[in-house]
């Protein structure tokens, strides 16, 4: 059984992954400087802060 803060980050990890892949399709489609692709890396800078956080709450 997973603790609530690891499950959290199973999910953030999935979050991730998704959010990665839509960005590298994105900047294939549109170019890296993008506005669209621009926004997708500020939400995954947000993820992986987020991934960070819960990492932290479960190491104490």
């Amino acid at each position: 059984m997973l603790t609530p803060a690891l499950d959290e980050q199973a999910s953030i990890s999935e979050e991730i992954e998704d959010m990665r892949e839509q960005m590298v399709s994105l900047g294939k489609r549109l170019g890296l400087m993008h506005p669209e692709v621009q926004h997708c890396s500020r939400q995954l800078d947000q993820l992986v802060l987020r991934y960070y956080e819960a990492h932290k709450a479960d190491r104490r």
